[in-house]
């Protein structure tokens, strides 16, 4: 027969156990979680191949060629033509040239974008400023926010380009052919040519 102290000793127990293991569960639920792996930065989505001094022979200098010469008077034997877009075909084709010029403007400030390739020289119509591409490219990684202005200030003429392209407004074409030339200047005149010395501008002629 059991007596009344082991009688209260079991129901101790009883009640106790419950108690321990709620506490125990209490604790591994307010314990703090394990920090989760940080996840690796996605790789970059773009495989840069062409140097800048390529995008500028193949994309941009044709396509802003093509335009500038789409618009204006030609001189001829015969007299002074005035040369614009009149055909659908030809109309498309000015078109197709501004788009590749604006679309060249994204390439060209895409990380990773090198001025030449390792060992190969600039253009020889480039010669005469700074000929060494790693100079360039110093140049360029220093004032980074300087060369993407620059890029976006050919995208914004560019883009007025294909407005007026798209208006069929030859004047508006001509306005934007000049700026155009006044933000592939800039660029260039920063990064490729800063010691260039400004033309004197004069109303005399020349001296023989």
């Amino acid at each position: 027969m059991q007596t009344h102290s082991t009688q209260v000793s079991q129901m101790q127990r009883k009640i106790l156990l419950p108690l321990a293991a709620m506490a125990a569960l209490g604790l591994f639920g307010c314990s703090p979680e394990a920090p989760k792996p940080t996840a690796a930065a996605p790789e970059s989505p773009f495989r840069v191949t062409a140097t800048i001094q390529e995008i500028m022979d193949s994309e941009v200098d044709p396509s802003a060629d093509f335009l500038w010469g789409s618009v204006g008077f030609v001189a001829t034997t015969k007299g002074v033509e005035n040369k614009e877009p009149h055909t659908d075909k030809e109309w498309d084709a000015v078109r197709h040239n501004a788009l590749t010029l604006i679309e060249a403007t994204n390439l060209l400030v895409m990380p990773g974008r090198l001025v030449a390739h390792e060992g190969k020289p600039l253009d020889e119509e480039e010669k005469g400023g700074i000929e060494d591409p790693k100079e360039i490219q110093k140049a360029i990684e220093a004032k980074r926010t300087a060369f993407v202005d620059f890029a976006h200030g050919l995208y914004d003429s560019g883009m007025q380009m294909l407005k007026a392209i798209d208006a069929k407004d030859i004047a508006a074409m001509g306005v934007a052919g000049e700026k155009l030339d006044a933000a592939c200047e800039a660029c260039h005149r920063t990064f490729w040519y800063p010691n260039a010395v400004e033309p004197i501008q004069t109303l005399e002629p020349p001296k023989p």
